[in-house]
């Protein structure tokens, strides 16, 4: 056989991959199912409280298991296996959905339990994402895994993009027979076909993994404890991977706050109607980053020099892009900077994924992986917090301007300072 036929095998070997298919099937199922939850539960909350400290212990309830323990499933997923763990997380969410979706049935929907199936769906969470994450370089060849995670990540992007239209319209108009219920309690039906739809399709996913052959090295003997202190130790002590780790920091830091805090903010002072403005601009940089995904993905070997210049540059570019939104008068021009935005975005976070799943050793993928999550689902929070208090006392405009410059500063310092310049596919 041709060597170089053989390290360059067609675009459409991936689609032919039984396994990859079956795989992404049972994600897309699952992803489409979490987007009933996601508009479901805030709208739920607010009908049973109308107090805005009640939106936000929920998603702390939400937010706090998983990111206490993301290691700790990181290091299951390696002991046991990414399909295991995976299919342990997806059959106990859909147990807690059931449950709430059953409370909410009986109208038993208090927020002691909204919050208790909010804590247990994020400590499930902390599962399924390091196992999904180990999941694809599992199941396909090596030479194979930029596109399977572009297809991947793009696929995540079209449910993020058709979820919420598709919950919104079932918990505006799904009903139930209504028995004994109450009118008011009836009123609720929509919410219990969003949990029980999402139930669902967590349940079907797992089913449809039973027999998926994974990949996997030998796991850990020791105990969870010990392989997440050795999976720490050794992600810090490889240069590159504590380089790569902290530069992916600092972009979440200061990048993450301004756009969810700011732009929100931003249009509420320039836009009317308000939510179709926001959703216009959210819009616009989920399509940005889906261009961007499937770009990567119809050439996953283009680069500007190599892959630590490649991502300096376009980390560069979205600072340039950021400075201007603070001073946006009509709606196209914050569409065209954020639909700009999320190309680049897309187009790096692909590449940025796939290397890190090739840098760890098979050993430690799931716990390298969940490292890599917790960066973001724990540093988030803290940008958004910051975000918030410093807009007390600037301008949107300095927040956006500010925003740009210091992204370009840590880009600048990262190009002299470490050897992220130097970072080269593996």
């Amino acid at each position: 056989m041709n060597t170089a036929l053989a390290l360059e095998r067609p675009a459409p070997a991936l689609a032919r991959d039984r396994n990859f298919r079956r795989l992404l099937a049972c994600a897309v199922a699952s992803m489409l199912g979490d987007q009933f939850t996601l508009v479901a539960f805030p709208l739920l909350i607010m009908v049973v409280s109308p107090d805005p400290m009640a939106l936000g212990w929920a998603f702390a309830a939400l937010a706090l298991p998983r990111a206490l323990f993301l290691l700790t499933g990181g290091s299951l997923v390696d002991r046991f296996g990414a399909r295991s763990i995976w299919m342990f997380g997806c059959y106990a969410s859909a147990l807690a959905l059931s449950g709430l979706a059953w409370a909410v049935y009986h109208g038993h929907a208090s927020l002691p339990v909204i919050y208790g199936g909010a804590a247990l769906l994020g400590l499930f969470s902390a599962l399924t994402l390091p196992a999904g994450s180990a999941l694809v370089p599992g199941i396909v060849n090596a030479r194979d895994l930029e596109r399977a995670n572009g297809v991947f990540l793009a696929l995540r992007q079209v449910t993020i993009a058709l979820g919420p239209v598709a919950a919104g319209s079932v918990i505006a108009s799904a009903f139930l027979p209504a028995g004994a219920r109450s009118a008011a309690n009836g009123a609720l039906d929509g919410y219990v076909i969003a949990f029980a739809l999402d139930a669902f399709t967590f349940a079907l996913a797992a089913f449809g993994l039973r027999a998926l052959p994974v990949r996997r090295a030998p796991g850990p003997e020791a105990g969870v404890i010990t392989t997440t202190a050795e999976g720490l130790r050794y992600f810090f002590q490889d240069r590159r991977l504590r380089t790569y780790l902290t530069y992916m920091a600092a972009m979440t830091l200061l990048m993450s706050g301004p756009v969810q805090v700011a732009l929100p903010l931003l249009t509420h002072e320039r836009f009317t109607p308000e939510a179709t403005a926001l959703g216009w601009l959210f819009g616009a940089q989920g399509a940005g980053t889906l261009l961007g995904m499937l770009m990567f993905t119809a050439r996953p070997k283009l680069r500007m020099v190599n892959l630590g210049i490649t991502l300096l540059v376009v980390d560069a570019a979205i600072a340039v892009l950021l400075m201007p939104l603070g001073w946006i008068d009509a709606l196209w021009q914050g569409v065209a900077l954020l639909f700009a935005i999320g190309v680049c975005g897309g187009f790096v976070q692909v590449m940025a994924f796939t290397w890190l799943q090739r840098s760890l050793p098979p050993r430690l993928l799931g716990r390298g992986m969940s490292l890599f999550m917790l960066v973001f689902f724990g540093l988030a929070p803290v940008s958004a917090a910051i975000a918030g208090w410093v807009l007390q006392f600037v301008s949107l405009q300095a927040v956006f301007l500010a925003t740009g410059a210091l992204l370009l500063a840590a880009v600048l310092i990262s190009y002299f300072g470490s050897g992220l310049r130097r970072l080269s596919d593996v």
